[in-house]
């Protein structure tokens, strides 16, 4: 499967539906915490990512589907993200 334009498909609806199929809860944990960590360097995934945590406790297939979404859009564009230089001053950006 290719990467998409966007981390989340614009016509996916995440809700709780009773008769979608669960998933594995610790899988799908792992992948939210993945992403939680990614977040910090790629701000542009923190909407998608915050939309799909709420499922953490009952996540179904449709849920699944969505993480699997963001991570081919991440593979798609790795050339994107916030880089933090360890020589970077900080302080010239204090306004007194």
């Amino acid at each position: 499967m290719s990467s998409g334009p966007t981390p989340m498909n614009i016509t996916t609806k995440l809700d709780i539906d009773e008769h979608e199929k669960d998933v594995d809860i610790k899988k799908y944990q792992g992948m939210i915490g993945s992403l939680l960590y990614l977040v910090a360097r790629r701000p542009n995934i923190m909407f998608s990512v915050w939309l799909c945590v709420h499922f953490q406790a009952i996540p179904k297939e449709l849920h699944l589907c969505a993480i699997k979404h963001i991570f081919r859009y991440i593979k798609g564009t790795i050339d994107l993200g916030l880089w933090y230089f360890q020589t970077s001053n900080f302080a010239s950006c204090i306004v007194n």
